[in-house]
C-alpha cells in the first residue's frame, strides 16, 4: 500500500463530536475514507450507512473484531475515552480520542504504555493547537516583539446553561473536561515550561447537575511565567480573549482581531533609582514612552486531518502526543484540589 492511500478510518460514537465535528471534517476528503461506523442509536448508524456505504457496528466489542478500518476516532462520553482507546489500541488500531483523553492521570498513563506497548499512533483531538489564535500568540511569542514575556491572560467567557451529560460527573462532565481542557491546552502547549505551582477554583453556579460551570486557574511555570485562566458559562461580560504581557509592552485579542502595543527599548534613558526620602516634585515621574501599535486580523487556522495523514501515513511527527496532553490534564489535576469536584 502507497504512502497517499486514503486512511480507512472508523468513529465510534455518532453524536456531536462524532457525526457534526469528525465525519463533517472527513467528508469529501480524498485522503480519508469512512469504512466503519459503531454507536449504541440504531438511527445514527442508519444515518452513516445510507451516506458512506461503510460497515455498521452497534457493539463495541464486535467492531474490534470485525471492523475494516487502520484507525479509529472515539468520539464517545469522557468516561470511556481511556479504556476504549487502549482496547483499540490493543486490537492494533491507531487511535485519535476526543478530548479529554481521560479522566485521570492514571488513565492517561495507561493509555501512553499501551500506545508504547502496540507501537500504534495515539494522539487527542487537541484541534486547537491550530486555532487562529494560537497560531498568531505562538508567532507573537516566537518574534520577541514584547521582550520577556511575564504574564498571559486567557479568558473564555460565554453565559449560558445546559441540562445534558456533560452535567454529570459519573460521565466525566463539566465546563472543565468540556470546553477548558481545549483553552488549557493552548495555555500549556504555548508556554513550553512546566507548571510548578498551580491554584484553581472551581464552582457550581447555574448548570444542574454536580459539575462545574466556572473556573478560575493560575499556575506559575518554570520559566518565571505566570497563567491567569477562567472558563467560564456564568459570565454575561466582553471579557478580552487573550492579554500577552511583556517587558516591551502588551497584546491582546479580541474575536478575530489582535492589537499590539509595544516599544523599541534601545530608545529609550537608562533609569537610575533616586535614592531620596522624598520626590522634589512632589509629582510621580511620567515617562514619555515612544509607543508603537498596530492591530491585525488573526491568521486562518488549520486542518487538524492534514497533519494527522502526515503522521499515519508518512511518519511525520504528531501535532499532538500524549504525552503533551498528560501534562495539561495533570495541570487540570491540580487546579481541581481542594474544591468540591476532584474530577
Amino acid at each position: 500500500m502507497g504512502n497517499d492511500s486514503p486512511i480507512r478510518i472508523g468513529v465510534a460514537g455518532l453524536g456531536r463530536a462524532g457525526w457534526d465535528i469528525h465525519i463533517r471534517a472527513i467528508r469529501g476528503r480524498k485522503d480519508y475514507v469512512l469504512t466503519d461506523v459503531v454507536d449504541i442509536d440504531e438511527k445514527r448508524v442508519k444515518e452513516a450507512v445510507d451516506e458512506f456505504k461503510c460497515a455498521p457496528h452497534s457493539d463495541w466489542k464486535e467492531f474490534l473484531k470485525n471492523r475494516s478500518c487502520e484507525l479509529v476516532v472515539v468520539a464517545t462520553q469522557s468516561k470511556d475515552h481511556a479504556p476504549m482507546s487502549i482496547q483499540a489500541l490493543k486490537a492494533g488500531l491507531h487511535v485519535l480520542v476526543e478530548k479529554p483523553m481521560a479522566t485521570s492521570l492514571k488513565d492517561a498513563d495507561k493509555m501512553i504504555k499501551a500506545a508504547k506497548e502496540t507501537g500504534r499512533i495515539l494522539t487527542v483531538h487537541q484541534n486547537q493547537r491550530l486555532a487562529s489564535d494560537t497560531l498568531y500568540v505562538k508567532g507573537l511569542l516566537d518574534s520577541g516583539i514584547l521582550g520577556r514575556v511575564f504574564a498571559i491572560k486567557r479568558s473564555v467567557a460565554g453565559f449560558s446553561r445546559r441540562h445534558d451529560w456533560q452535567c454529570l460527573r459519573k460521565y466525566g462532565g463539566g465546563i472543565y473536561n468540556n470546553t477548558g481542557v481545549h483553552s488549557m491546552d493552548q495555555l500549556v502547549y504555548l508556554v513550553n515550561s512546566r507548571a510548578v505551582s498551580v491554584w484553581g477554583d472551581l464552582q457550581q453556579i447555574n448548570n444542574p447537575g454536580d459539575v462545574e460551570d466556572h473556573v478560575k486557574v493560575v499556575f506559575r511555570c518554570e520559566n518565571g511565567l505566570t497563567v491567569d485562566y477562567d472558563c467560564t458559562s456564568v459570565c454575561a461580560a466582553p471579557l478580552l480573549e487573550w492579554v500577552i504581557m511583556g517587558e516591551n509592552g502588551t497584546a491582546w485579542i479580541q474575536g478575530k482581531k489582535a492589537t499590539v502595543k509595544y516599544f523599541d527599548r534601545s530608545k529609550l534613558p537608562k533609569l537610575e533609582v533616586e535614592d531620596l526620602h522624598q520626590v522634589p516634585t512632589r509629582q510621580y515621574y511620567r515617562e514619555q514612552i515612544p509607543w508603537q501599535e498596530k492591530t491585525e486580523d488573526l491568521p486562518p487556522g488549520q486542518n487538524f486531518y492534514d497533519h494527522l495523514y502526515d503522521s499515519v501515513r508518512n511518519g511525520k511527527p504528531l501535532l499532538v502526543t500524549p504525552e503533551s496532553c498528560r501534562e495539561v490534564y495533570r495541570v487540570m489535576t491540580l487546579a481541581r484540589k481542594g474544591t468540591k469536584f476532584p474530577g
